[in-house]
């Protein structure tokens, strides 16, 4: 089989995520109790790990200032913590927090259960098929995350 021109790629690419994107924000997620913002700022500690404020709010796009007020926010919330980088005192670590690990794994358990109910809604052979091009699509959205990453971590030194 003939690979797809790079428009054809990015096409199809861009197609996915923007229906994943609409179906996850539109009916998988519970909108009530996490603002966007928050919600990426606990995927991206989630994922990452403690991260200190100016990296976060550099990897989320956002003013330190800005930045700032959001982790104050979620911070009184029980979401995220700050501690004191044992590599250097006079910054902070923020990471998530009790309620944000609860939280998380709440809202993971909302959207497993509210995908099930999807899935039911296949036929067997379309369900086979989306579970492994979910499998791939996974590992290789996972790469293209990290590629992401990178470009933005490289352009935001160039400023």
């Amino acid at each position: 089989m003939a690979a797809p021109s790079t428009g054809d790629d990015a096409a199809a690419v861009s197609a996915m995520i923007e229906t994943s994107t609409d179906l996850m924000w539109r009916y998988l997620v519970d909108r009530d109790d996490l603002s966007a913002s928050a919600t990426l700022v606990l995927n991206r500690l989630d994922r990452e790990g403690p991260m200190r404020l100016t990296a976060l709010a550099e990897a989320e796009g956002s003013s330190q200032s800005g930045m700032t007020q959001l982790v104050q926010r979620m911070e009184r919330q029980g979401l995220v913590e700050r501690w004191s980088d044992p590599e250097d005192g006079r910054v902070s670590l923020v990471m998530v927090g009790a309620a944000g690990r609860e939280l998380w794994a709440g809202r993971k358990e909302v959207r497993l259960e509210r995908i099930a109910d999807l899935l039911d809604g296949l036929s067997e052979d379309d369900r086979a098929a989306l579970w492994l091009a979910a499998r791939v699509a996974a590992r290789l959205l996972g790469e293209m995350r990290e590629l992401a990453d990178i470009r933005l971590a490289r352009h935001a030194g160039e400023r």
